[in-house]
């Protein structure tokens, strides 16, 4: 549940999962949702997607979820409905291109309308993952995505840079970059490239976003029942948590690879911020954490 898959001509199932989570969020009351994606459900796996009983699928599948690693769905939709607020505000702010690095099946180009209208979007992933989103668009979706531009490219080993300094992306503008749900399970040298290179092929006030987890998540010896599940079950898969950043520690980290952080959040702020009223007490993990920074 919830892991990244590499394999060669695999696409992830953690984006299939994601899209299952936002999917059953969608099913909600509208009052209810804490993100909002009406495109999450042509990204689920075949089976559930043409299943009878699609809607009794997907939520059993997250009730299973919960069960194993209480907290860990709602952080996921918390930190989607966190990277949408930045988003629109960087929208406010003028930015001028967007990257999504390990995109997954992300719909933000979709979703906000700012973005087809006439804004560059650029998502880097894995080919097969890609592959198959592409796909499923053509299938499904009467939309025309000639904005979005797709950059094969597998962050664990190849250079961001190498992808992406080619036309129609232009270094000298604005840009924000979204990095969700990747960092942890990346070397930390890649995570170090990854950065390097954001910092070397964008204007100055670009900015990033991404999440993290701390250092006891990724080394073994956190106390929380989902991260230990959460490492458990991605062990049996042959995957690895491998990266964390002390929370106390990401100012200077994010300066040293030369950007300023901007917010640096806990799963603790985006509850109080997101789940009330009817959601107030739905669990949220503490293992996630959340940064913006800005290149300086």
């Amino acid at each position: 549940c919830l892991r990244v898959d590499m394999r060669p001509n695999q696409s992830s199932l953690t984006a299939e999962n994601n899209a299952i989570l936002r999917a059953n969020e969608f099913l909600r009351p509208p009052e209810e949702r804490i993100c909002h994606d009406p495109y999450a459900l042509y990204f689920l796996p075949e089976s559930i997607f043409s299943a009878d009983d699609r809607n009794d699928q997907i939520q059993a599948a997250v009730s299973r979820w919960e069960t194993h690693f209480p907290g860990v769905c709602n952080a996921i939709l918390a930190r989607t409905r966190f990277i949408d607020d930045c988003l629109e505000q960087a929208i406010s702010e003028g930015i001028r291109q967007l990257v999504i690095l390990g995109a997954g099946y992300d719909t933000r180009a979709l979703r906000f309308d700012a973005l087809r209208q006439g804004m560059m979007v650029f998502e880097a992933d894995h080919p097969a993952t890609q592959r198959l989103k592409t796909e499923r668009i053509d299938k499904y979706l009467d939309v025309d995505l000639a904005n979005v531009h797709f950059l094969p490219v597998d962050l664990s080993g190849e250079e961001l840079e190498e992808k992406l300094l080619a036309p129609p992306y232009d270094e000298k503008k604005k840009t924000l970059f979204i990095w969700e749900g990747v960092t942890y399970y990346l070397p930390a040298p890649a995570v170090d490239r990854t950065l390097l290179s954001i910092r070397d092929c964008s204007a100055s006030g670009s900015s990033i976003i991404f999440d993290y987890f701390p250092p006891s998540v990724a080394d073994g010896t956190t106390l929380l029942r989902e991260a230990k599940a959460l490492r458990e079950g991605l062990k049996h898969i042959g995957e690895k948590i491998v990266f964390g950043i002390a929370p106390s520690k990401i100012t200077d980290f994010m300066r040293d690879r030369g950007f300023a952080v901007t917010k640096n959040l806990s799963g603790k702020d985006l509850k109080k911020a997101y789940f009330k009223g009817a959601n107030k007490n739905r669990l949220l993990s503490g293992m996630f954490m959340f940064v913006q920074a800005r290149v300086q």
